[in-house]
């Protein structure tokens, strides 16, 4: 009899602990939530001041300083390629036009090393019409490489499409109103051992050409120029700091052959050697979350 009791005793005892040992086994945590994918959409902006808006070896701003700034939408369709579409403003001289905004929309492509955008941009220029300025488009396809995380080579191909759509004030004009650009560009990266901190410094050489169709030459009597510019730029985080120094072949215009470079038929030269210090903010708005 007492051992029967001792035997009851004993599986009570072990039953009042069961709970005890569950208690003290490890429990599985529930598996996490997925993270939510990244939105495909995104939007870059930015601004600008810039000492001289030079354009292609031409001032746009009278040798004086401009603001600028641009909004552009961004859609990752698939991680090689991008959609975009956006506008990009700056004042100018105002004999010229009111102001210039850059109407664009285009594809950026990825493929390891290489990239290749291709777009449209449209150019308006609101109170314009000295010069038989107006608007006009371009299409543009620009190539890059990576060689090295040091070097970026690049290059331009674009055509523009009646580019003096006003011609003259007489109305009378020979062909078409056509132009085509060439350019390359590099990307040189300084060693970070070279500048140390922060900031990040690369060296921007280019080198352009452009030729206008036979109507152009034949009412104004240019047909072709060339221009180059070097850079270099201190960049830290979304800051930009540029420094550059731009020159062109038609440093000497005529009322003829660089017509370009004078304000409505003056003497006064916008083209040749010249400096620009340019300061820059760019980010998008999911670096901003």
């Amino acid at each position: 009899m007492k051992k029967v009791v001792l035997s009851v005793v004993a599986a009570l005892a072990m039953t009042a602990a069961a709970p005890a040992f569950a208690a003290d086994m490890p429990v599985k945590a529930a598996p996490a939530a997925p993270a939510a994918a990244p939105s495909p959409w995104d939007v870059a902006f930015g601004t600008a001041f810039t000492t001289n808006y030079d354009l292609r070896g031409v001032s746009q701003s009278n040798r004086k300083p401009a603001v600028q700034g641009y909004f552009e939408l961004d859609y990752t369709a698939t991680d090689w390629l991008k959609l975009y579409a956006g506008v990009w403003g700056s004042s100018l001289w105002t004999g010229f036009a009111d102001a210039e905004f850059d109407l664009t929309a285009g594809a950026r492509f990825t493929w390891g090393n290489f990239g290749l955008d291709v777009g449209y941009i449209q150019y308006e220029y609101p109170g314009g019409g000295v010069n038989f300025v107006g608007s006009f488009g371009e299409e543009y396809v620009k190539p890059s490489y990576k060689f090295a995380d040091w070097l970026t080579v690049g290059a331009v191909f674009e055509i523009g499409n009646n580019n003096f759509n006003d011609k003259d004030s007489a109305g009378i004009w020979v062909g078409d109103a056509h132009h085509y650009y060439y350019s390359g560009n590099a990307v040189i990266t300084l060693p970070a051992s070279l500048i140390p901190g922060p900031v990040t410094v690369s060296i921007n050489p280019e080198i352009g050409y452009e030729y206008y169709s036979s109507g152009v030459n034949a009412n104004l009597g240019f047909s072709s120029d060339t221009y180059w510019d070097v850079g270099v730029d201190f960049n830290y985080k979304a800051i930009t700091l540029d420094l550059r120094w731009w020159d062109t072949n038609i440093s000497n215009p005529t009322p003829t052959h660089g017509a370009q470079c004078l304000n409505a038929g003056s003497t006064t030269n916008y083209c040749g050697s010249t400096f620009v210090a340019t300061l820059k903010f760019d980010t998008t708005l999911s670096a901003l979350k």
